[in-house]
């Protein structure tokens, strides 16, 4: 101490096959050069990744259509033969791939235009996930990958009962949020699968098989393989769905209720097929489970009217019947034991009639965007409709007892109350007593084009009607947005691919125009100063036309999506290194998905200071901030424990003074500097402070 002074070649796809999940690191900054790679621009492993421009192909290819171009190495350095490139996303699902040739390159042409997700990998070697992805029609993408050893899980299927393998079990890897790249084995006769090749990019394990209850998502990790997942028997319920008469309704469909908490790794199956926005099935979501689900199981009843739910866990379930023309019936509580199979289950439905109606203001016009709920008299769900742009709303299949409620946003609802035993059309109006509006416009690009798919948000300036309401723009831009109170309002529009827009102090509910300009993808890297390699959880704060966070990935890369143009401050925090900040200028791009790259941010790292803070009787005081630095900074201050210890880190090298202050015991400072050293620790230092601290 010291002291105190002062202050390619082209591969042809090898099919529709699902990729597994894959690992290791991206590298090599990309490039775009039509055709080929040119050998100045292949960089060393050390190299950091960017998401590349893109520019025009030049060859007149299909203006609708992308090419992907890239090459795969090794942990050294070296081309991979034969390593599969697989790519899932919004144009197509299951993943395709294409594999590379002898110099480890692959051109993958003639992709549809979308965002993807692009994996690599051979055997147990693999490459971490590019996600995100965005192909825009016409352009060209080129990137290099470098494979790493992934890790294996093994395991058994087995029977929960009597614990006799499963065989010819289906084990489903999905990696990712969405499940886009999936990888799918079958047990053997023993009950065990394999699957290798597993990165630690988030996944889930499903297993399915016949006569037995699905069971995912499932979550492992490395040091759990082997691992052994037990299924249950599936129990079966049959039945038929039939009129007054006895006769079988046709085009029924019927659903298993259970009020039973079910454990997470049920899967359910319920639900659409596709995704809407690309071809194939909807893979499995790769999420933790959300808890028990009341509906179990839902199947269409065949043209005799009988039904068959299987794959039930064991319990009691309640058979629902539903059709457009017959008011919805329900069967007695059914209890099923594992495996069992129970037939009979008999659900008569009776004919209801049509209720149609409209929902209108004060003036008698129509209402758009009104929810009106429906609620009868033995249903166990009440029934939903959203008025149409002239206030009207329908309900098929009512019987008995029913009330309809007109439930406007932030207004008091309208309840009407009806009596119905026939099969006819019934007509109702529900009158509100206040004049709502619809404000309409259209979302467009800086060029005047209309941007569709864009989430707009729209919120009342009058503090006495605090509505917000959203929709998503049409595919040419246009929206409407329902059942608002008098202007003005406050819109937000976002887009994926573009910055946020904003518009305030809207007084019309016409024509409005909202323009969004490009969002820019901003990136970079953050190196230890002594090591050279990538600082991971160093926490990036993006400050100017926007606030954003972030923290850098284990090789030190971070990425920020569609970011406004326009001048940041950009800070670099990690609690083991000296701190830093960065002024940069965001700029429009060249082309729309062209990134920015800041440059490369090395850290410094600090040292750490141990120590006790005492009062004025030389007694430990508990919950003390001690800083370093003149002034203190106390924004990276440490508390004292109970016995009056502390920890500093993150200390930059040098000399240094401390303070410490506490609501009692005042405020003191060391009486000498302390020595700081990179990565070591500065023990035996004290500060007294002036005051006693009660105990």
């Amino acid at each position: 101490m010291l002291p105190r002074t002062g202050s390619g070649s082209k591969i042809q796809p090898i099919g529709m096959r699902a990729a597994g999940a894959i690992s290791g690191s991206l590298i090599l900054v990309t490039f775009v050069i039509p055709g080929t790679y040119s050998p100045k621009r292949e960089m060393g492993s050390g190299d950091f990744v960017a998401l590349g421009p893109s520019a025009p192909v030049a060859d007149g290819s299909d203006a609708g259509r992308a090419t992907l171009d890239g090459r795969v190495y090794d942990e050294r350095g070296r081309p991979v033969q034969g390593a599969t490139i697989s790519l899932a996303g919004s144009g197509f699902w299951p993943a395709r791939a294409v594999q590379t040739d002898a110099e480890g390159r692959f051109h993958w042409p003639d992709i549809p235009s979308g965002i993807y997700e692009l994996r690599a990998s051979k055997g147990q070697w693999v490459a971490p996930a590019l996600q995100g992805l965005i192909l825009d029609p016409g352009t060209q993408r080129t990137f290099a990958l470098r494979l790493a050893r992934g890790w294996t899980l093994a395991g058994r299927v087995i029977d929960r009962l009597d614990g006799r393998p499963v065989r010819h079990a289906r084990v489903t890897l999905v990696a990712g949020l969405l499940g886009l790249h999936t990888r799918r084995v079958e047990t053997d006769d023993r009950g065990g699968f394999e699957l290798s090749g597993i990165v630690q990019d988030g996944h889930s394990l499903y297993v399915e098989a016949e006569r037995y209850v699905s069971a995912g998502p499932l979550r492992y990790a490395e040091q759990d393989s082997p691992v052994t997942v037990e299924l249950d028997p599936a129990a079966t319920i049959e039945g038929r769905v039939v009129d007054e008469r006895g006769g079988p309704i046709d085009g029924a469909w019927v659903s298993a209720f259970s009020d039973e908490q079910r454990p997470q790794t049920a899967a359910a199956t319920v639900g659409a097929d596709s995704l809407g926005v690309t071809l194939g099935p909807v893979p499995p979501i790769s999420a933790a489970g959300a808890g028990a689900r009341a509906m179990a199981a839902r199947v269409t009843v065949r043209s005799d009217g009988s039904f068959s739910i299987s794959n039930l866990p064991a319990g009691s379930y309640t058979i629902a019947a539903n059709h457009d023309d017959y008011a919805p019936a329900e069967s007695a509580l059914v209890r099923v034991g594992p495996g069992a199979m129970v037939p009979g289950v008999e659900i008569t439905m009776r004919r209801g009639a049509e209720v149609a109606g409209r929902v209108v203001d004060e003036r008698g016009r129509g209402l758009e965007g009104i929810p009106v709920e429906l609620r009868a008299e033995g249903e166990r769900f009440a029934r939903t409709s959203i008025t149409s742009s002239g206030g009207s709303f329908s309900f098929r299949g009512v019987r008995g007892q029913v009330s309809l409620t007109a439930r406007p946003y932030e207004l008091l609802p309208v309840r009407e109350t009806l009596t119905i035993d026939d099969e006819g059309l019934v007509t109702v109006e529900l009158p509100l007593g206040s004049t709502l509006y619809t404000l309409r416009g259209r979302v467009v690009d800086e060029a005047g084009f209309g941007v569709g798919g864009a989430l707009v948000t729209v919120s009342s300036n009058n503090p006495q009607t605090p509505v917000r309401r959203s929709t998503k723009s049409d595919a040419d831009g246009t929206f409407s947005v329902a059942a608002l109170p008098e202007p003005p309002f406050t819109l937000r529009a976002e887009h994926p691919t573009f910055s946020p827009a904003r518009l305030a102090e809207i007084d019309r509910i016409d024509d409005v125009q909202v323009v969004m300009s490009a969002g820019i993808t901003f990136l970079g890297r953050v190196l230890d100063d002594w090591t050279s390699e990538g600082l991971q959880n160093v926490r990036i704060s993006l400050e100017g036309p926007v606030h954003a966070d972030t923290k850098t990935r284990p090789d030190g890369t971070f990425v920020f999506d569609q970011v406004p143009t326009g001048t940041y401050e950009v800070s670099f925090a990690h609690p083991e290194y000296e701190a830093q900040a960065r002024r940069v200028v965001i700029e429009p791009p060249r082309y729309v998905d062209r990134p920015q790259t800041l440059e490369t941010i090395r850290l410094e790292p600090g040292g750490t200071i141990v120590g006790e803070i005492l009062d004025a009787y030389n007694q430990p005081v508990a919950s003390a901030e001690v800083a370093w630095g003149e002034p203190p900074r106390w924004h990276r201050a440490a508390l004292t424990d109970a016995r009056g210890k502390f920890q500093l880190r993150g200390v930059p090298a040098g000399y240094v003074w401390l303070t410490a202050r506490h609501p009692e015991g005042g405020e003191g400072s060391s009486l000498e500097s302390v020595t700081v050293r990179p990565k070591e620790t500065s023990s035996g230092v004290f500060v007294r402070l002036p005051e006693s601290v009660r105990r």
